[in-house]
């Protein structure tokens, strides 16, 4: 068995999108020209995949073995360093190396909240001119907290949602300013949200994988750390504001 593709989708948000090999920071995604970006690291397993693997764990199941709280975002290079060079990788080496290394990327999520302002909005949102706008829905206020324990996120989610509302009031604005020129705009935005939310839901995912798979929908294409979080801060709005990740 291998991650699945949303796993790994996961693992690069997660990661973002950087090799976690200490000190390497090789940016591992491929901008495509058309469709979604390429996503060219590997998923490295901590504990070994299948027998005679590095570090392998007899008393894990496969499941467990291809979750991504066993794999780490490695460029081909280094993914080969640990497996061959098992003595100076253990287990608790790479997983004292995963978590500091998706630490140090959430928390630079989590401050680039403070910079989104208009300029990041707009390259964040850039798409949203060709989409059709959603015919019934709704912008009835539901409190995050109530959404948070309906969907059962757990903190990592928390966290990152505490973080976008701070820029809760900027989006807000800029929404405003955007109906100003396009009436339509803010069921457009909301219409590419819940389309992607819907196609998740219908593949069967939820929770947390459901959240960040969102958070990665909003990234798409952006490669500036600005503008990425920008993204996630559109998702925040439309998470509190609105019926997604309502149903």
């Amino acid at each position: 068995m291998a991650a699945n593709y949303p796993t790994r989708i996961i693992l690069a948000f997660r990661s973002g999108g950087v090799c976690a090999f200490p000190e390497c920071g090789k940016h591992l995604t491929y901008d495509a020209k058309e469709g979604e970006d390429t996503y060219v690291a590997e998923a490295a397993h901590i504990r070994g995949e299948k027998p005679g693997a590095a570090r392998y764990d007899p008393s894990m199941t496969d499941a467990e073995r291809d979750n991504v709280r066993n794999l780490i975002y490695l460029c081909t290079d280094h993914h080969t360093i640990i497996d061959k060079v098992e003595a100076d990788w253990p287990t608790t080496k790479l997983e004292e190396l995963k978590e500091v290394h998706e630490s140090r990327v959430r928390t630079a999520m989590e401050e680039a909240f403070a910079d989104v302002a208009f300029p990041e909005l707009q390259n964040a949102v850039s798409w949203v001119t060709n989409q059709v706008p959603v015919a019934d829905g709704s912008f009835d206020l539901t409190a995050p907290e109530e959404k948070i324990k309906k969907n059962e996120l757990s903190n990592g989610s928390r966290h990152i949602i505490a973080a976008g509302l701070t820029s809760r009031n900027t989006v807000s604005e800029y929404v405003e300013a955007e109906a100003q020129l396009d009436a339509d705009f803010p069921e457009r935005l909301k219409a590419g949200f819940l389309e992607e939310y819907y196609a998740k839901r219908k593949q069967g995912h939820k929770g947390d994988e459901l959240f960040e798979l969102m958070c990665v929908f909003a990234q798409r294409g952006l490669q500036r750390q600005a503008d990425r979080t920008a993204g996630i801060a559109v998702l925040v709005y439309l998470f509190e504001i609105c019926d997604v990740f309502e149903k």
